[in-house]
Formats: structure tokens, C-alpha cells, sequence
């Protein structure tokens, strides 16, 4: 009998994985860690340097989005202000399935071959400081998050900006939610470092209480053996398709 899975991506991005498993004869319980909330255009107070950075998009030479949900937001704000993308600033993303929404936008997009994390963007030649050292650079994200692909990038020389585009608000469970969730020990599957710290904050004796741990990126499996997680199955993305790909067989 197949184990049941728990998946915390928000709700409006978890259908097709929930289907897929499904379709693959795994019962499946949703419990969204976190809400994506858009930073609206009409707060000005919130907005203020949002509104300018986008506005002044062609003074940057290279534009880096973070996530799926930061390149679907910032390509909203991109189309209010400009019908067509300025020329000359070269596209990156942290991983596929971030580029493939900017590529359906029509835009050419840079992007790891391998390694899906600060890293992998990093060691990509457009952004060595040979290249980058003197121009801009924005970065489109959520509030708060690492720092350190900033900081790299300054310490090469580039000047960088943040487009801080939405908030990520977690979701609270109660004792009893997680019990039933996780009665019969199902595999649990996490898109982000920030989805572990949530979840081990609510359940801290999660090790023990899962059959396995699904997370996209190396760097997250190693936070998550160091906090007592004996079985890490690591994807190579959080596409669907490298997730579905880290099931252990039944």
C-alpha cells in the first residue's frame, strides 16, 4: 500500500501536483504552509520604491527573479508599465520552472543547468565580475529571504536593488490537524528552506513522526539532516515532474 503524502505548497499552485499523485495511487492531504500575497499598486506607502525600480527597469542590466510566484507578480507589474520589456537587460532564474513563466512572457532567460539555488545562479558566466562589476542589478523576490546572492554580487562590484513583490504569511495548525495528518507517518514534501523552518516550528518532533522528507535543493537537505531528518529524498528542482521522480518506489 502506498503512503500517504502531505504537499504545503500554497493552494493556488498545488493542483497538479496533488493530482499527479493521485493519479499515481497516493492518498494525499493538503496543508498549505504558506499564503503568497501580492504587494497591491494602489498602496502607496508599501509600493513607493516597487513602483520606482520597475518604472526605471531599463537603467538595470540584469533582472534576477527568485521564484515562480516572483516572476508571475513581477510580470503583472512589468506589463502596467511597460507594454514592451526595455531593451538590453539579460533575464535570470533561479531554476525551470521560473524561467518557463518568463519565457512564456517571450523573454530569453538564463538559467542554472544543475544546481537550482544562489549557487547555480552565481557561477553563471553573464554574471562573473569581469561582466557585472560596475552595472545594475534588480532582484525580484518576496519580502525577506537570503542575502547572499546580494552580497556576492556586490562584493563583484554590481550595484543591487531589491523588487520586493509580495509577502509570504504562514499558515497556523493546531495539535490536533497535525495528528491526523501525520497518524499513519506519510512522506512529506517541502518546496522551500523557509516550508522546513514552518513546519518544524509546528511539529517539533517531525523526524520522527514522517516516513520521508521531500525537498528540491541540496542546501535544504542539509538543514534538515542537521535537525534530526534521517530519510531526505533530494529532487533535482521543485517542478512537479523532479519531485514526482523522488518517490520512493512502492
Amino acid at each position: 500500500m502506498q503512503p500517504a503524502v502531505i504537499v504545503t505548497r500554497p493552494a493556488e499552485q498545488a493542483g497538479p501536483l496533488l493530482q499527479a499523485l493521485q493519479q499515481r495511487g497516493y492518498a494525499t492531504r493538503h496543508l498549505p504552509l504558506m499564503d503568497i500575497v501580492p504587494l497591491a499598486d494602489d498602496d502607496a506607502a508599501a509600493t513607493s520604491g516597487l513602483r520606482a525600480r520597475l518604472m526605471n527597469l531599463d537603467e538595470y542590466r540584469a533582472v534576477i527573479v527568485i521564484s515562480v510566484n516572483a516572476a508571475t507578480i513581477g510580470l503583472e507589474w512589468l506589463d502596467r508599465y511597460w507594454p514592451q520589456p526595455p531593451l538590453g537587460i539579460e533575464f535570470y532564474a533561479v531554476g525551470p520552472s521560473t524561467a518557463e513563466v518568463l519565457e512564456q512572457a517571450r523573454l530569453t532567460v538564463h538559467c542554472p543547468a544543475e544546481r537550482f539555488d544562489s549557487e547555480g545562479i552565481l557561477a553563471l558566466p553573464g554574471l562573473q565580475p569581469e561582466v557585472i562589476a560596475g552595472q545594475k542589478v534588480l532582484l525580484w523576490r518576496g519580502i525577506g529571504g537570503r542575502e547572499k546572492l546580494a552580497s556576492v554580487l556586490r562584493e563583484r562590484g554590481a550595484q543591487v536593488d531589491y523588487a520586493e513583490l509580495y509577502e509570504r504569511r504562514e499558515q497556523h495548525y493546531s495539535a490536533d490537524q497535525w495528528q491526523a495528518a501525520l497518524q499513519d507517518k506519510p512522506l512529506l514534501m517541502l518546496s522551500s528552506t523557509q516550508a522546513l523552518d514552518i513546519v518544524c516550528a509546528q511539529v517539533p518532533d517531525l523526524p520522527q513522526r514522517i516516513q520521508a522528507l521531500i525537498l528540491p535543493a541540496e542546501r535544504s537537505a542539509d538543514m534538515a539532516r542537521e535537525r534530526g531528518f534521517t530519510r531526505v529524498l533530494v529532487a533535482a528542482s521543485a517542478r512537479d515532474e523532479h519531485m514526482l521522480a523522488c518517490l520512493p518506489p512502492g
